[in-house]
């Protein structure tokens, strides 16, 4: 008679899986493999609105600019706001951009659940679509430290020199005049930053220890779920 066991499940806090994902996803999706989302998404979502809150003086510099970016493309097409109008929209504009960072990690958990879902399905990995938003919300960790970041450079630019929220892009966006590119491109281009990159690698982990293929086919579902948003991205491009 065999005296084989199970190997026992690491026992982790929702917390320490949050940390950890950042350098040992594999680790963290192998424990977590059967765990629900809901702790995951609400959790991120506090931290969220914790730091826009906490660090709102110092995003304002780049929801202003990409106000005027906004206002720059509407003049370019011959829709010009009159000054009133425009100091009421920034107001609005400020507080819907907090409110988005405020629920990244549920737009992020589901719409990039989705993608990732999608990507599954092209390169044939059984993954649910419940589980492709779980490895999608742990993905979107990297993001709280873009914000960190975006605050951060906040307080060491000079605010006249940010001219788009792309300008704290740590990527090929932030190198690119928004106002001369096309919107399209310029969304392509944030898809390829370091926090961006970065959930993309631990979503390619996650499709491959949940729904146990090789670490090439959860590339492959990660890459077809960023070529699927970069699509979206171009949309703006094509309408303008």
């Amino acid at each position: 008679m065999s005296n084989d066991t199970p190997a026992a499940v690491p026992h982790s806090s929702a917390w320490e899986d949050l940390l950890e994902v950042l350098w040992a996803p594999s680790a963290v999706f192998e424990r977590t493999r059967t765990r629900g989302v809901g702790i995951y998404m609400l959790l991120l979502t506090g931290v969220f609105l914790v730091l826009v809150v906490a660090t709102k003086s110092l995003l304002q510099p780049y929801m202003d600019a990409n106000y005027d970016l906004q206002v720059i493309k509407m003049a370019e097409q011959g829709q010009k706001m009159p000054a009133e109008a425009v100091e009421q929209g920034r107001t609005f504009s400020g507080y819907f951009l907090l409110f988005s960072w405020s629920l990244t990690a549920i737009f992020s958990g589901v719409l990039g659940g989705l993608v990732t879902w999608l990507g599954a399905k092209v390169v044939g990995a059984a993954l649910p679509l419940g589980r492709a938003v779980f490895v999608a919300t742990l993905a979107s960790v990297p993001r709280v430290l873009s914000l960190i970041a975006t605050a951060a450079q906040g307080a060491l630019v000079d605010a006249s020199a940010v001219t788009s929220l792309f300008s704290a892009s740590l990527g090929p966006a932030r190198f690119v005049d928004p106002v001369k590119t096309n919107p399209g491109l310029m969304g392509v281009l944030a898809s390829l930053d370091l926090f961006t990159l970065w959930n993309v690698l631990i979503t390619a982990v996650g499709v491959s220890v949940v729904a146990r293929v090789s670490r090439g086919a959860g590339w492959m579902a990660s890459l077809v779920g960023l070529g699927i948003t970069m699509l979206f991205a171009l949309i703006p491009g094509v309408l303008s």
